[in-house]
């Protein structure tokens, strides 16, 4: 009980930013050249996370003698004060829950509900990258997305219409030495730490009382250019095939920190 409000209280930050969403299955591309432009895909599975809480249960505590101090029956008197008890903290646990839902403007349970979810797709569908988008069940969207842009202007993945804050899988950031930083803090194992991690926690917690836990992210991510690399965190290194190198990450429960690479553009 005391675990989930703790929980709770670290996932509160992360449902006031709107959507929480995490990588399923996927396959997932970033092609970037040397004047900037690059192609970026994504096609496999989006998680909604669900962070409405297991149902709690009612559990009588021991009794214990005030003369010897053993453990002993408890009496109907008592069982029924411990119930009244129960039933005020889970009261309580309810209007701390309906307090974050309205700073969200909506119900908490409602960010893993089949309706949020089909007006997430919905939304997905109108903006532009997103070509085939639909709703498995059992909060996993299939999506299959392709965009083409320039480096200049910054980029993360995904983003969605409507005022609606979701932490970003893939950002590409360019810097003032014509550098551009490409990191994927969500294809990993640890899913990033931080926020993440806090979903972890939810899920985890989850798991243990009979929900359904987190799919884990699972795919791949590849990165090929004509530019220069810098660095990058891959184990291998990267191949070359001509003026081409290619960063190839393998992701999974085993791989605790997502991709980074940093990478040197025309003029470098």
């Amino acid at each position: 009980m005391k675990f989930m409000r703790i929980v709770a209280a670290l996932a509160a930050p992360l449902l006031l930013t709107g959507c929480l969403l995490s990588p399923g299955k996927f396959s997932s591309t970033l092609d970037l050249k040397r004047d900037g432009s690059f192609t970026f895909t994504y096609v496999g599975e989006i998680v909604v996370t669900d962070m409405s809480p297991p149902p709690a249960e009612f559990s009588p505590s021991p009794c214990y003698s005030d003369d010897t101090g053993d453990e002993r029956e408890c009496t109907e008197a008592e069982l029924a004060q411990q119930r009244k008890d129960f039933d005020t903290a889970q009261a309580e646990s309810k209007g701390e829950t309906g307090m974050a839902a309205s700073a969200m403007g909506g119900e908490m349970g409602g960010l893993g509900s089949d309706e949020s979810i089909a007006e997430l797709v919905e939304q997905l569908k109108k903006q532009r990258g997103w070509n085939k988008v639909s709703y498995r069940g059992n909060r996993i969207i299939d999506v299959e997305y392709a965009i083409t842009g320039n480096s200049a202007h910054g980029f993360a993945f995904p983003l969605v219409d409507g005022g609606n804050a979701i932490m970003p899988f893939v950002t590409i950031i360019a810097r003032k030495d014509g550098s551009v930083k490409v990191s994927a803090p969500a294809y990993s194992g640890e899913a990033g730490g931080g926020d993440m991690a806090a979903l972890g926690a939810m899920a985890g917690a989850a798991d243990a009382k009979g929900k359904p836990g987190q799919p884990k992210p699972e795919g791949t991510f590849t990165i090929t250019t004509d530019g220069r690399i810098l660095t990058n965190n891959t184990e291998d290194g990267p191949t070359m095939a001509g003026a081409n190198a290619t960063l190839k990450w393998i992701v999974n429960s085993r791989l605790s920190k997502g991709p980074e690479a940093l990478i040197g553009l025309a003029g470098q």
